[in-house]
């Protein structure tokens, strides 16, 4: 018993977890883009609601950060939001390094899921270019990149459009040539939403528009 209590008690405390962040994505993303199509309605697209794009600037000591008016807009951008969240705390966003490690926080659901970084681009979206600017969401306290600055599997990336939100990694070439190969596991999150699995993480036969489980 206790030899085979050994072999399945790690795998079965593996599907939990992976279940787990599979039931917080999907839930953040209802919850989200629900609150998103309201504030649509109500204010119009987000290129009305007079907001800049962002934009990046240099710290003494030379490394790529988000500008200060950036950081600004990323905080108009998440009290718009926070009238139609219910139950989310709310922390500004800060520069600091490697950000999916950090404290980052914008939003903050009842389960523990946080925005930790917005990317915005108002200005030039419109019914072509749906394009608006993306943001990154942490499932859990770990941190969020690997030690090659790669995102780690917790991470998970949506895009902001005119009229919706939109998860990263719908369409096969992504979800092949980022997800997949653990390039960048952010671009999992349509395969999470679509397929309500993570087993991207353990067989490399899969596909958008084929097999969709490792068994």
């Amino acid at each position: 018993i206790g030899i085979v209590a050994a072999l399945t008690l790690p795998s079965l405390i593996q599907d939990y977890r992976e279940q787990a962040t599979v039931t917080r994505v999907k839930k953040f993303y209802s919850v989200f883009s629900h609150a998103y199509t309201i504030a649509v309605e109500e204010n119009g697209t987000i290129d009305n609601w007079g907001l800049e794009n962002s934009s990046m600037t240099q710290d003494d000591e030379g490394n790529s950060i988000h500008s200060e008016e950036s950081l600004k807009e990323y905080d108009k951008f998440l009290t718009i939001m926070s009238k139609y969240l219910n139950k989310a705390g709310y922390q500004k966003l800060h520069n600091s390094k490697g950000e999916g490690n950090s404290e980052n926080i914008g939003f903050v659901l009842a389960d523990g899921t946080q925005i930790i970084a917005i990317w915005l681009k108002p200005k030039n979206c419109n019914d072509t270019n749906t394009y608006c600017g993306d943001f990154y969401i942490k499932t859990n306290n770990k941190a969020g990149y690997d030690k090659n600055n790669n995102f780690n599997p917790n991470i998970f990336a949506f895009k902001i459009e005119p009229n919706r939100i939109t998860p990263f990694g719908t369409d096969n070439a992504t979800f092949k040539n980022q997800c997949l190969n653990g390039k960048n596991y952010s671009r999992c999150t349509g395969w999470v939403i679509m397929n309500g699995n993570m087993d991207y993480l353990h067989c490399k036969d899969l596909s958008i528009n084929g097999k969709t489980k490792c068994k």
